[in-house]
């Protein structure tokens, strides 16, 4: 007993110095003295790192194999983040090479979509049959070969046969990425690490929208080959996600509930340190056992198994909620349809392309700031400040079409009758697809003009088409011209607040809401519900997702757009409340202790105790 307690005030002394300027022999040397007082049965409260005493924090040594996991499984959050908004740009150009109908156009952007929801759906039973590391694997490959069958499509159908496939890959990725990098990261990481792996969906909106534009400079290059390139440059980060993925393991959790103990702890040897290596894997080992069943389960035993759980069950509610909340929030929307709102706020279709790249670049910048905050604010903070944020700025650009409707041309009325008579402005008039406000020109001052059925296929008319306030048509010999306008109205004086709106809703969402739901959902469920759970939360997630892209158009020409933005403010908002009364706090909670907080509904327990103790009590239980 004596020489434990020498042993530890020797320790002690020896971590009051600063360890920054440490020989890696004298590292070495803490750590044998370190595992010799852990096999002697003695605690040390400081851990690997400067004197926590003095600094009020903890420095933890991270192997770096962890953060070759995180950018293997970041190459996967690129390429989600690249497939899904890349038709943005590419879609213009393939029209002109295939002269795609409507119809192909929203097949071929929607199967994308179609796509991930069945990937999703089948993830979680792919990731407990098979293991994280295969499903990662399956979905790389699915990228590569949807990258090069988009690039040499000889027709629209093999097209959609390609996008179609990386789809399925986004869907398989998106529940499996942040729980292989949940179960490998350690505790006091692991909400910042799958947050980062997040953050290059960012990086492949960015991208997407960047490279548009550089195959896009030379027109005959562009609708021959460019739109190739753009769908093809997929190869490179699909690649580079597949040959990463022979160097880094499959996560011990998953070894452990199948009995592949010795495996496990080799896994942990790899990423973790040798003095906590037989403290985690008991830790899990003892979760696996105190499961009644810790083999995979089908859906049809994981659905009649967690009815039985209430705690789980409460937890997958909250999980799906988050990712149906975020969903239908419209970040969908704002972020693949940019373009289309800053041209209806009246830019040119050329102005709104480039201007696009800003709230893309400002959803990558966000993404970044949003992993900096989350290990300092914790989930539910970040999560107020993001939502309220975004409730604000939907708030304002919805204002922006308001205002700018209001102060449009008026629509005089016409000597004949058609289908646009009820519109009696220019911005109520254009938010129908069917409808274009012909205003008048004389000289350089617009006048008022009518609401007339037209198509944007030419941008101005011959004046004999327009009809105007008490005759038919303009005479010949008249100064007055006549303009037709289909998506914006002219002289928006307000244009630059929808611009300001839209990056500023960006941002918000980006730092929180866009992630906060994945990361939430690889922490509050056991391991035998962990695969299953997340798999149904991603399929809400895409099911909204194609939801809010297919009645977006169809709400806009029924509502008016300030409505619609509205609407989304609104369920930002409720989200704020959901986050404020039924979902704890997971910040550096042991995976194995999460589903403590979900005993009963988190209101109660917040009302009868603060977070703090409960938090204090997981860990000293743990």
């Amino acid at each position: 007993m004596v020489e434990v307690v020498a042993l530890s005030q020797e320790a002690s002394v020896s971590l009051s110095n600063s360890l920054r300027r440490k020989s890696f022999s004298e590292r070495r040397d803490y750590d044998e003295r370190t595992k010799l007082l852990q096999e002697k049965g003695s605690e040390i409260s400081e851990d690997r790192g400067e004197d926590s005493s003095a600094t009020g924090a903890t420095y933890r040594m991270v192997k770096p194999l962890v953060y070759g996991i995180v950018a293997t499984s970041a190459m996967g959050s690129f390429l989600w983040g690249y497939n899904l908004s890349v038709m943005a740009g590419a879609l213009l150009l393939i029209n002109y090479h295939f002269h795609t109908s409507a119809l192909w156009q929203g097949i071929i952007v929607s199967v994308m979509l179609g796509g991930a929801v069945l990937g999703a759906a089948t993830a979680g039973m792919l990731n407990d049959k098979l293991g994280r590391w295969k499903v990662m694997m399956l979905s790389a490959i699915l990228f590569v070969a949807s990258a090069i069958v988009m690039a040499v499509s000889p027709s629209v159908k093999c097209l959609v046969v390609g996008r179609a496939v990386g789809g399925i890959g986004v869907g398989l990725f998106t529940v499996t990425g942040s729980i292989y990098v949940a179960e490998l990261a350690p505790d006091h990481l692991r909400g910042k690490l799958v947050f980062f792996s997040y953050v290059l969906t960012g990086g492949g909106v960015l991208a997407s929208a960047v490279i548009a534009g550089v195959f896009s400079i030379d027109a005959d290059f562009a609708y021959s080959y460019g739109w190739r390139c753009i769908l093809g440059f997929a190869i490179i980060p699909a690649a580079i996600m597949f040959i990463g993925l022979w160097f880094i393991p499959e996560t011990p959790r998953w070894l452990v509930f199948h009995n592949k103990v010795d495996k496990a702890r080799k896994v942990l040897q790899r990423v973790r340190h040798s003095c906590e290596v037989e403290d985690e894997l008991a830790k899990i080992i003892e979760a696996r056992d105190s499961s009644t069943q810790g083999n995979s389960l089908n859906i049809f035993q994981f659905v009649k198994r967690i009815v039985k759980d209430k705690a789980v069950l409460y937890a997958l509610f909250v999980g799906c909620s988050l990712h149906i909340l975020r969903s239908l929030g419209g970040a969908v929307i704002v972020l693949n349809y940019s373009a289309t709102i800053f041209n209806k706020a009246g830019f040119s279709q050329k102005q709104s392309i480039w201007l696009a790249i800003v709230p893309a670049f400002a959803n990558f910048a966000a993404k970044f700031v949003g992993s900096l905050l989350l290990g300092r604010m914790g989930r539910r903070n970040l999560y107020f400040v993001s939502s309220l944020g975004a409730t604000l700025f939907l708030l304002l650009l919805g204002a922006s079409f308001y205002i700018n409707n209001r102060d449009s041309p008026a629509a005089v009325a016409k000597s004949t009758s058609g289908p646009c008579d009820d519109y009696h402005n220019c911005g109520n008039c254009v938010t129908n697809s069917r409808c274009g406000f012909c205003a008048a020109i004389n000289g350089s001052v617009i006048s008022n003009g009518t609401c007339s059925e037209g198509n944007a296929r030419h941008d101005i008319y011959n004046f004999q088409t327009c009809v105007l306030s008490g005759s038919d048509t303009i005479s010949t010999n008249s100064s007055i011209k006549t303009r037709w306008y289909f998506d914006h109205c002219p002289d928006n004086n307000f244009a630059s607040l929808a611009i300001v709106s839209t990056c500023m809703y960006v941002v918000f969402f980006a730092v929180g809401l866009a992630p906060l739901p994945w990361v939430i959902n690889t922490e509050i469920y056991p391991t035998w519900a962990r695969g299953n759970a997340v798999s149904i939360g991603s399929v809400f997630s895409w099911l909204c997702s194609l939801l809010v892209s297919l009645t977006f158009p169809i709400l806009v020409d029924v509502t008016g757009q300030p409505l619609i933005f509205g609407i989304y403010a609104i369920v930002s908002f409720i989200g704020f409340l959901f986050m404020l009364f039924l979902v704890p706090d997971t910040k550096e909670i042991d995976l194995e202790n999460t589903e403590k907080f979900f005993q009963r509904l988190y209101f109660l327990t917040w009302c009868s105790d603060t977070e703090a103790k409960k938090i204090d009590e997981l860990n000293t239980n743990s």
